[in-house]
């Protein structure tokens, strides 16, 4: 039923969000500048929405009107901003970094209702982090599908098969010291009894040398299987964040005009 609706919805045509120049407490304009541009690349990527960019906005208001509209603070500016610009989403947020951490939060507001319809908050230790977020950040606030989780096939297969690596070339190592061990014994024992009747040095030698290769093989087996394990749990991705919203109210575009549905998930 989600697909059908979101095929309907995406068929009719995508409904216009601006999205507002996110304001910054203890970051520097430029990355809060930056997080505003990566959600609006989101949420095109999405293709739930037809973002107008904070850039664009400045480009078709002018900065002092922009300014004049934003700073009043009435729902009558709100109205009059999105009819400017012809968008009747507005997305805004704000980048705060308190004590190391990152809080990242976003909304959307239905201007011709001044209402908001979704919010998202997250928070995040680092910067990388934080962008890892985004995405879900941007589903949540516009009430569209989350993005599917990041593949973990890779790195999976990856630690699998160097812990196999690992394993097999333990093994063979081992093997390779108790023949080492016993062939050591043999020629040990002819120097403490001179009766025991030994093979030819030739036969010794080539064991000892089959020997030396199977250790080097093991070695390298074993630093193969660790550099991949470290290699697969290095490209692990993090755990998807859990969804801040089950069921959102989202825009639809029908032939008589505009309308809304639910879609998500009921418990």
């Amino acid at each position: 039923m989600l697909t059908t609706l979101w095929g309907t919805l995406l068929a009719a045509g995508n409904m216009k969000i601006a999205v507002l120049a996110f304001s910054a407490s203890g970051v520097d304009a430029t990355v809060a500048s930056a997080v505003t541009e990566s959600v609006t690349a989101e949420i095109a990527v999405r293709g739930y929405f037809d973002p107008m960019s904070a850039s664009e906005i400045q480009t078709v208001l002018g900065v002092e009107r922009q300014k004049a509209l934003l700073g009043c603070g009435e729902e009558d500016c709100m109205t009059e901003l999105a009819g400017a610009l012809g968008a009747p989403y507005v997305m805004s947020g704000s980048l705060v970094k308190l004590e190391g951490v990152f809080q990242l939060n976003l909304q959307v507001i239905d201007s011709r209702k001044a209402r908001t319809i979704g919010r998202s908050t997250k928070l995040a230790k680092d910067f990388e982090s934080l962008r890892f977020q985004i995405p879900y950040a941007v589903a949540e606030a516009c009430g569209t599908p989350l993005p599917p989780a990041p593949s973990r096939v890779l790195p999976y297969s990856m630690v699998g098969v160097g812990g196999a690596s690992l394993l097999g070339g333990g093994v063979l190592g081992i093997i390779a010291l108790t023949s080492e061990s016993a062939v050591l014994g043999e020629l040990a024992a002819d120097d403490r009894n001179r009766t025991v009747v030994l093979s030819t040095a030739k036969t010794y030698s080539d064991k000892l040398d089959a020997i030396a290769t199977q250790k080097t093989i093991s070695l390298v087996a074993m630093i193969a299987g660790a550099a991949l394990v470290a290699g697969g749990i290095i490209l692990m991705p993090p755990a998807a964040p859990e969804a801040g919203v089950k069921v959102a109210l989202v825009p639809v575009v029908l032939p008589g005009g505009v309308g809304a549905a639910f879609v998500g998930v009921l418990p």
